[in-house]
């Protein structure tokens, strides 16, 4: 799935998990999710925590 945004930007959320740059700064994209992060290794602890299933980010 692809999104677009007003500005032109777009991200294919498909595919597997990773971390992506973008000008208007870094981003989770895959699997169906977008989430922005704020470093890639705010990325990368993020993808870790989510295949790790402590996600307690998104835990309520």
């Amino acid at each position: 799935m692809k999104l677009r945004f007003s500005d032109g930007m777009e991200l294919d959320t498909s595919g597997k998990l990773r971390v992506v740059h973008r000008k208007d700064g870094w981003y989770v994209v895959g699997e169906g999710m977008l989430a922005a992060v704020e470093s890639p290794e705010n990325g990368e602890k993020l993808i870790e925590e989510l295949r790790g299933g402590e996600n307690d980010a998104f835990r309520t």
